[in-house]
């Protein structure tokens, strides 16, 4: 590729990385501890101002990229151009045929007169100037015949003598046999364009243009005269973009192309039915994203891709596939409390997040025991979100694993509905009240003395739990364990009368 061409587009990419680096490292500071609100407006400011220059920078790499191939044309097609002139001058001092020559430089500079205006507006740096083609011609008369001019000489007498120098003999004529009419290639080009426009079809020029194996057939028609335009559209309907995309892709295909076009030329102004359909699926999408608790929602320049690529694909109204996209997202994110960095979850995220931590612990788990697969809890989150993990499911099964070990009435129990804290809560309060525990739900659902309270003999019941409760190390540590100490003390110095 030419290098003036590759070191424009590597200079708009540098950019565009330095900025979309700049505008990162903005975002990265307000995630930053004891980041005032005023301090974060500013930091906002500055990254909406990056955001605008970036994405102009893309913009421009875009239209740019877009032209780089028919920029190689374009230099390609000038340097043939001279190399064409050259073989004609020679051609025509040796008295050679030069029609297929002329017809060459016809069909260069016929190109070059297409694509040089975009070219040159998006590349001026290598704009070629137009050669100039001056047909030496040496001086001749009106029918053609070189013209003689007579000498004057004066004679002794003051009377001019003319004399009349001899004739000089004409070039020998070459009988040129004019070349047979050939069609231009504008006409095959239009030919083409007219066969793919048809009802059974309907696929305008814009799509030759910018669909690459389009692109290939259009070009391969043109420059194979006995091709006909049934032989064409057979190439149209083999070809693998032409099958792979409906109708309405096609058409969507068309907006998009319409209005980058409109871009390019800065004339794109909102009013585009694909303006207006991007922006209508970001709006949707941004809902989505909040409700479901995905990170997506808090960018968007990804939301706008997503929209992009759901508007060609014709799949914004595919909730499913939308749920599978932003699920992907869910993670934890930043946020400010008090002046203080916070991480969590949001949305329904952290409901199910919640959830599944309540499900833990009322069951005497950490919320990594129940997880299914090996997975994290991100990637459940996530699961759960697309709808390939049931939440309910999960709670079901960690009831399950809880019920391991346990006696049949406390399975039978969690095969309910219930969970281990619903089961042993009578014992957790007595526990509690009798061992002088403020938080009855901090007792261990592991705990040995609290397990030992029902057994495949039945459940044990208040008194003689009491009891137990009473003989374990902790409860000496207790008010009451005093109170009784202090009481049964003074009642053996009353039994030897110390006291009265």
């Amino acid at each position: 590729m030419a290098g003036p061409i590759q070191t424009k587009l590597e200079r708009l990419s540098g950019q565009y990385t330095a900025k979309v680096k700049e505008a990162r490292e903005e975002a990265a500071k307000k995630r930053k501890p004891f980041v005032t609100d005023a301090e974060t407006k500013t930091i906002n400011q500055r990254i909406a101002v990056l955001e605008r220059e970036y994405k102009a920078i893309n913009a421009e790499y875009n239209k740019l990229a877009k032209l780089e191939k028919i920029a190689e044309e374009y230099l390609d097609l000038n340097k043939k151009v001279k190399e064409y002139q050259a073989s004609l001058s020679k051609a025509e001092a040796r008295g050679e045929d030069t029609a297929s020559i002329k017809r060459d430089i016809n069909k260069a500079t016929s190109r070059i007169g297409v694509i040089a205006p975009d070219v040159e507006r998006g590349f001026p740096e290598i704009k070629v100037a137009k050669p100039v083609v001056t047909t030496p011609a040496a001086q001749a008369g009106p029918t053609g015949t070189p013209v003689t001019t007579p000498v004057v000489t004066p004679s002794p007498t003051g009377t001019p003598i003319v004399k009349t120098p001899p004739p000089k003999t004409p070039p020998k004529t070459v009988v040129k046999t004019p070349p047979a009419e050939v069609k231009p290639v504008v006409d095959r080009e239009a030919e083409a364009l007219n066969a793919a426009a048809g009802a059974d079809f309907t696929l305008p020029e814009t799509l030759f243009k910018n669909i690459p194996s389009l692109n290939a057939l259009l070009k391969k028609y043109v420059n194979t005269p006995g091709m006909q335009p049934d032989a064409f559209r057979k190439m149209l309907r083999d070809d693998v973009w032409y099958k792979q995309n409906s109708k309405e892709i096609k058409e969507r295909f068309v907006q998009y192309y319409n209005y980058r076009d409109l871009q390019a030329s800065g004339r794109a102004q909102g009013t585009t039915d694909y303006e207006m359909q991007i922006e209508k699926i970001v709006a949707s999408l941004t809902k989505r994203a909040a409700t479901i608790g995905s990170a997506a929602a808090s960018d968007p320049a990804a939301l706008r891709k997503a929209a992009e690529n759901l508007y060609i694909t014709n799949r914004s109204e595919d909730q499913s596939f939308i749920d599978d996209f932003l699920a992907a997202s869910i993670r934890t994110v930043g946020g400010m409390i008090g002046g203080k960095g916070t991480e969590g979850y949001s949305g329904q995220a952290l409901t199910n997040y919640k959830e599944l931590l309540r499900t833990a612990r009322s069951n005497g788990f950490q919320i990594s025991d129940i997880i299914p697969g090996g997975a994290n809890e991100q990637q459940v989150l996530q699961g759960i979100a697309s709808g390939k993990l049931d939440i309910n499911r999960i709670i079901q099964d960690a009831r399950k694993l809880a019920a391991q070990g346990q006696p049949q009435y406390v399975r039978d129990l969690l095969a309910q509905g219930y969970n281990l804290d619903q089961v042993f809560k009578p014992y957790r309060q007595t526990m509690a009240a009798v061992l002088e525990i403020d938080d009855p739900d901090s007792i261990d659902l592991n705990d040995p003395l609290l397990r030992s309270a029902i057994s495949d003999k039945g459940d044990m019941n208040v008194y003689d739990f009491k009891k137990a409760l009473r003989k374990d190390n902790r409860w000496q540590y207790t008010e009451q364990a005093r109170k009784d100490v202090s009481s049964a003390t003074l009642d053996i110095l009353r039994d030897f009368g110390f006291q009265g």
